[in-house]
């Protein structure tokens, strides 16, 4: 799915730090996604950070197809998903 998806350390946590591929543009308001992946271990964080990542790419994908309902009940999923694993989505950053 083209670049690996990049982590970044804020504080003591990891995060996910990846620009919205232009692709999803017209469903996805932010020009960058950063989610923390709460955790301190950079292993971990590789290893959480493309489950989230490709949770968060199926919501978009639903959304493209038109599948509005189905789209918001799969980015439910991808956050409760993602805070059983102990992670955050958050609003994503614009970059200037």
């Amino acid at each position: 799915m083209g670049k690996p998806i990049s982590i970044r350390k804020r504080g003591d946590t990891f995060h996910i730090a990846k620009r919205v591929p232009v692709r999803y543009a017209t469903v996805e308001a932010r020009s960058e996604i950063w989610i923390s992946l709460k955790t301190d271990s950079e292993e971990i964080a590789q290893q959480k950070a493309a489950r989230v990542w490709n949770d968060l790419v199926n919501a978009w994908e639903a959304k493209l197809a038109g599948d509005t309902a189905d789209a918001e009940k799969a980015f439910e999923a991808a956050r409760n998903l993602a805070q059983a694993r102990g992670q955050t989505l958050q609003p994503g950053v614009l970059v200037l």
